[in-house]
């Protein structure tokens, strides 16, 4: 059973990340046409996943969401390992009194409430990045308020590996030879704890899809007439009762998303006992 899950997962985002790269070319659409004597149409062979309030096409639109959503995700999860892997190896390398400082500080901001922490950041870098494009505003400020909460556990196992690996024979002989820091961190260090901080970047990503999707649910992430996964959840949120395909087929799609990620990820921490 498990690998027949394995299998649909691996599917299953497979064909989202072509579908949402190629989107436009397959479906001639780029979710943005209104048509008013298509407004709120059924499910149906015309329009798979139905049409919204303006007569656009929900597949193309979720498809469109979901290339701004998984990009967000990967995005912000680069970011992070970014962010974490610099932090943690000056910490762990260092030891000492900049050790702990570092350590203390990195524990202060993980007492902080994520969302609280991802909705200021939002707020203040939508206001003060100097990009006239207000899509290019919200994915740069996404990505970094996202990647600026979610660096600090990436920097913990770093710091960890970092302390372990330094005081091996060979890392000792780099040193010895000649070798500077930032050598012997690149060339012997990274490659002995690169696998396992790949793995924990990885399980990042649908949390930072489930992040993106939040923000933009509640206006601070991407705003119309733009569209993620967040935004087709808000506007089918405001007419579940009468028109439900509008929230279902956007809320299936994050569901599967997240899940498929979570089957794949669990499958390869099993399999490499992380």
């Amino acid at each position: 059973m498990k690998k027949v899950l394995l299998v649909f997962a691996i599917l299953f985002l497979s064909t989202l990340v072509l579908a949402t790269v190629f989107y436009p070319w397959v479906l001639n659409s780029s979710g943005l046409e209104q048509n008013v004597e298509s407004i709120l149409l059924p499910p149906g062979s015309e329009h798979w996943f139905g049409t919204d309030t303006l007569g656009r096409d929900l597949f193309a639109r979720v498809l469109m969401g979901g290339r701004i959503s998984l990009l967000v995700g990967l995005v912000g999860s680069f970011l992070a390992f970014m962010m974490g892997f610099v932090y943690g190896a000056i910490a762990g390398w260092s030891e000492g009194i900049v050790d702990r400082i570092l350590m203390r500080f990195c524990d202060i901001l993980m007492a902080v409430p994520s969302f609280i922490l991802v909705s200021v950041m939002c707020l203040s870098l939508q206001l003060l990045l100097p990009f006239e494009d207000p899509l290019t505003r919200a994915l740069i400020g996404l990505c970094i308020s996202i990647a600026v909460t979610h660096w600090m556990s990436l920097a913990r196992v770093t710091r960890g590996m970092v302390l372990e690996i330094k005081r091996k024979p060979y890392v000792e002989a780099a040193i010895s030879l000649g070798g500077s820091r930032v050598h012997v961190m690149l060339r012997h260090v990274l490659p002995n704890m690169l696998g396992t901080l790949l793995i924990l970047v990885a399980m990042q990503i649908p949390t930072n899809i489930l992040y993106e999707s939040f923000m933009s649910f509640i206006g601070l992430g991407i705003h119309p007439p733009y569209t993620s996964w967040g935004i087709l959840v808000r506007e089918g949120w405001k007419t579940l009762s009468s028109f439900p395909h509008l929230i279902l087929y956007p809320s299936l799609m994050l569901f599967l998303t997240v899940w498929s990620f979570h089957i794949i990820l669990d499958h390869l921490r099993t399999k490499y006992r992380i």
